[in-house]
């Protein structure tokens, strides 16, 4: 069925594509990713000048942008393959990391392909040391991705990159879309994901569900990623707490509910927590297991990341060792958490982030592009 699918949406692709207008396309792994996308692609479209075109990897990333953009959808087989391999185009924009180094190749026929960052996170740590290294254009979050690239590019001899610091247009986003209610009963626990066997979820997950469902309701939101990677701890989460009426899994990332309704976040890395603070004004945990560490060569670029730097500034640290404290130390930061927006925004400008129209610069880049082809 998902192949016919995706053989029908590539199909529906050939017969209605313009070929009088410049294309920028738009590729979305999942649904989690839409709203990275929304605001930039409902600015292209509304100019009427280009063919938009917005292709996805889920089904269920069904619901259209504006009339004239509809997902269409090309699965994740040999019909991305064939897709992809066929690719021409002007414009190929992507939050996919390590382009051209798996099953996705580039197309000698697609003249850009430009990386739009998912996360404010830093470059060298998370991201496998060629993650960004085959685009030809970045759309950076903050000053601390065009340097940290920059960097990467001379230590290792690389082709100079296009790289443009717009904001964070995801945040953006959110903000439009945000419902805060102060839940103090309620916690959110998002593990982050790795390449590693062992990690937070893995390991402990099950027995860090159990210590907080004994005073707290309880949302579990796997990263995306993790419900590939751990399928089956997910599922024995799953089938252990179902019936419990306190728990609560939250598989689609696009729905809000669970950072709406909770009073604080439980994490350990990624950066979930600079969303959460930064969109609800609300504490974080983080515990303290293992590090995210994608590229053995880090190093050579820095030592510590912007979200380790956030966490340091704005979290709780909780040793792995103490998770038998792990409710009173809630109980406790809920009691006496104070939102520090002077700080927060000190902590953004320190890195040249910015929030307001980062969706306009985007596509404003997108168009000045367009104009040089």
């Amino acid at each position: 069925m998902s192949f016919i699918k995706s053989f029908q949406g590539y199909k529906n692709f050939l017969k209605s594509k313009n070929k009088n207008k410049k294309s920028v396309y738009i590729y979305s792994e999942s649904s989690s990713y839409r709203n990275h996308f929304e605001d930039i692609i409902i600015n292209l479209s509304n100019l009427k000048k280009y063919d938009v075109c917005y292709f996805t990897s889920n089904l269920l990333d069904n619901k259209s942008f504006t009339p004239d953009v509809k997902p269409i959808y090309i699965g994740s087989g040999i019909i991305r393959m064939i897709f992809f391999t066929f690719l021409k185009c002007d414009i190929m924009l992507m939050t996919l990391t390590d382009l051209d180094n798996h099953e996705i190749k580039k197309s000698k026929n697609c003249k850009n392909y430009l990386y739009l960052f998912h996360s404010l996170c830093s470059t060298f740590k998370s991201y496998t040391k060629n993650a960004f290294d085959n685009y030809d254009i970045i759309l950076a979050n903050g000053s601390h991705q065009v340097e940290e690239i920059r960097k990467n590019e001379k230590l290792f001899n690389l082709k100079r990159k296009e790289i443009f610091n717009i904001g964070y247009p995801y945040l953006e986003n959110l903000k439009k879309k945000i419902h805060i209610e102060n839940k103090n009963d309620t916690v959110l626990f998002a593990p982050s994901w790795s390449n590693n066997k062992n990690d937070l979820l893995e390991n402990y997950g099950i027995e860090i569900i159990e210590i907080l469902l004994k005073d707290f309701k309880v949302f579990f939101r796997p990263h995306p990623q993790s419900f590939i990677k751990s399928k089956k701890t997910i599922e024995k989460i799953k089938q252990k707490f179902q019936n419990n009426k306190n728990f609560t899994l939250n598989k689609d990332t696009t729905d809000l509910k669970s950072f709406d309704k909770s009073g604080i976040l439980l994490t350990d890395n990624g950066g979930i927590c600079i969303e959460y603070y930064t969109l609800y004004e609300k504490p974080f945990i983080c515990i303290d297991y293992k590090e995210k560490i994608h590229n053995a060569d880090y190093h050579l670029i820095a030592e510590t990341s912007i979200e380790e730097e956030f966490k340091n500034t704005f979290s709780v640290k909780l040793n792995i060792s103490s998770l038998k404290n792990l409710e009173s130390n809630i109980k406790t930061i809920l009691n006496n958490f104070k939102f520090d927006r002077n700080k927060l925004e000190n902590f953004f400008k320190s890195y040249s982030i910015e929030f307001n129209g980062s969706a306009k610069k985007a596509s404003d880049k997108i168009e000045e592009i367009l104009s040089q082809n």
